[in-house]
């Protein structure tokens, strides 16, 4: 276990191939109308219970329930994230204790409507490894390759953007799809827009 400022961190060290990140942040939105807290049915309202005290929930309970997880765990429970950028703590730890950082995948369970984000208002960087025929990269390509066969997923991925509201996330859908076929890229017709080649 590792204290750095208000942040509390913690891991096991089981020694299993792989290794998964759980972070969330212990700070809440300032208080607006949402104090004091209240239990309706199966639902809890109040000043951070969604972001993101649920989370921060879900992580400690795993924390104390799992004595054999299939994978090796880091809990990183750090402060100051609803502030200014210069005092977050997730940037202290990166630059104080990088190594606590180290993982296969990281999750931070904030999203507050249930829903899996693949990056929020920030960068999405991936690494992709593809195996087949050459595709030649100068012109369009004419015969199937790993390119077309992941192409739909890889197309998404280069067109991420966050979106302000879900119009705005369809239109971006609607525009990064060349050849427009829900089932693919037809290898005879496809012809890749600039921001995925």
């Amino acid at each position: 276990m590792l204290r750095s400022g208000d942040a509390v961190l913690a891991r096991t060290g089981i020694g299993r191939e792989r290794r998964v990140l759980l972070a969330g942040h212990i700070d809440t939105v300032p208080i607006a109308d949402n104090v004091p807290g209240r239990r309706d049915g199966d639902r809890l309202y109040g000043c951070g219970t969604s972001d993101m005290k649920a989370g921060d929930a879900v992580f400690a309970h795993l924390a104390a329930t799992l004595p054999d997880p299939r994978h090796d765990l880091t809990f990183v429970f750090y402060d100051c994230e609803e502030i200014e950028a210069t005092r977050n703590g997730l940037g202290r730890i990166e630059r104080e204790h990088r190594d606590w950082l180290a993982a296969d995948l990281a999750i931070l369970g904030e999203p507050t409507n249930g829903a899996v984000e693949a990056g929020c208002q920030g960068t999405l960087r991936a690494e992709i490894t593809l195996s087949g025929r050459r595709a030649h990269s100068a012109r369009s390509w004419l015969g199937a390759n790993a390119v077309h066969a992941a192409g739909p997923v890889l197309h998404r991925l280069a067109a991420y953007r966050p979106a302000r509201s879900r119009s705005t996330a369809a239109a971006t859908a609607r525009a990064c799809r060349p050849c427009g076929s829900p089932a693919g890229w037809p290898a005879t017709s496809c012809r890749t827009s600039a921001s995925s080649r």
